[in-house]
């Protein structure tokens, strides 16, 4: 008898009255079911993708809230960071803004108001508290921990202990996916200098200071994983220079949106802005509105020269996110 034959007999046995199947009818049916699982998960992905991508402008869009009314309560948006001193940790625009977050209580128990950050690390009591996660810095989409991974500065999260005077060698900050616009330059924030952007150190920009228009600058703007994301609390050593400093909270637009290069040793996107949602990023803009931008989106640093805190640029020569990054350049444009 051929094995064809002996295959045909060979039946799975019935149970509750049904009758049964053959071996070849049932590995048939567990092909085709693999076949709708492949054609199916890709939608499934993508369609989350979609809600965690929502999720996220939904975040920008609150955060935009908090920071019209802080503006409108004080005539000017918050200050990047404070100043401090080397290794003297300060507060970030993200804790100016815990109020209208509705984290009054946090706010007033880390005593924002009349305190260091440097202190508030420094006290057992308060420390705890700048691990607090806070879900409307938080994209969906991001992988990061709830706080920021520490190590050493040669181990996989390069350049991202958060190390300062009063910081214990555990600590590890709550994490943030969203980074202020400061605009195009890097300086190392020497006392009195300033950005094109929306948040610096020390000087706080008002309404009428964005000459380009609120619709064509935006305010916030994302950073993933890959990237070293940031967090709310504020900077670890604000004159430092790169991620040492004034990173956690800010990024440039001189460096491209998700910068393909190696992080370490460059640091690349780690001093921009980067998203974990597929060919690009959100963005929050003055006016209140969110949009994406693509990684294509034009761009150019042609003209541009840095030199801490008087940097120059031809804003004519200028890519398109560029100027979208500076408050005011001058240059008309249409939004992408």
């Amino acid at each position: 008898m051929t094995n064809y034959h002996i295959m045909r007999r060979v039946r799975i046995p019935a149970w509750g009255g049904m009758p049964g199947f053959t071996l070849i009818e049932l590995l048939v049916v567990i092909a085709i079911i693999g076949v709708l699982v492949g054609l199916l998960l890709p939608a499934v992905q993508s369609a989350r993708e979609s809600g965690r991508r929502i999720a996220c402008v939904n975040n920008l869009h609150q955060v935009g809230v908090a920071l019209h009314l802080y503006e409108n309560a004080l005539s000017e948006f918050p200050v990047g960071w404070l100043p401090g001193g080397s290794r003297q940790a300060e507060w970030g625009w993200p804790a100016k803004i815990l109020p209208m977050l509705e984290q009054a209580v946090l706010y007033d128990s880390l005593n924002v108001s009349n305190q260091t950050l440097r202190d508030a690390i420094g006290d057992v009591s308060t420390r705890p508290l700048l691990t607090t996660s806070i879900g409307l810095f938080r994209c969906p989409s991001d992988i990061t921990p709830p706080t920021l991974p520490g190590g050493s500065n040669d181990g996989p999260q390069y350049n991202r202990l958060f190390d300062c005077d009063n910081c214990p060698s555990e600590f590890e900050p709550a994490t943030s996916n969203y980074v202020g616009n400061a605009g195009l330059n890097d300086p190392m924030p020497v006392i009195g200098s300033n950005g094109n952007g929306i948040f610096w150190s020390e000087t706080a920009v008002r309404m009428s200071d964005i000459t380009d228009g609120l619709t064509k600058t935006f305010a916030i703007g994302e950073r993933h994983d890959r990237c070293r994301s940031g967090t709310w609390i504020g900077v670890r050593n604000p004159p430092g220079p790169d991620m040492w400093g004034s990173y956690w909270v800010r990024g440039r637009v001189s460096i491209k949106l998700n910068d393909p290069r190696p992080i370490n040793p460059t640091n690349s996107c780690t001093e921009g802005f980067s998203s974990a949602h597929p060919g690009g990023g959100n963005f929050l803009y003055c006016d209140g509105s969110v949009q994406s931008l693509n990684d294509d989106i034009s761009f150019s640093n042609g003209g541009a020269t840095f030199n801490n805190s008087n940097p120059t640029y031809s804003a004519a020569q200028l890519g398109v996110y560029q100027r979208l990054g500076i408050r005011d350049d001058g240059v008309p444009m249409v939004a992408p």
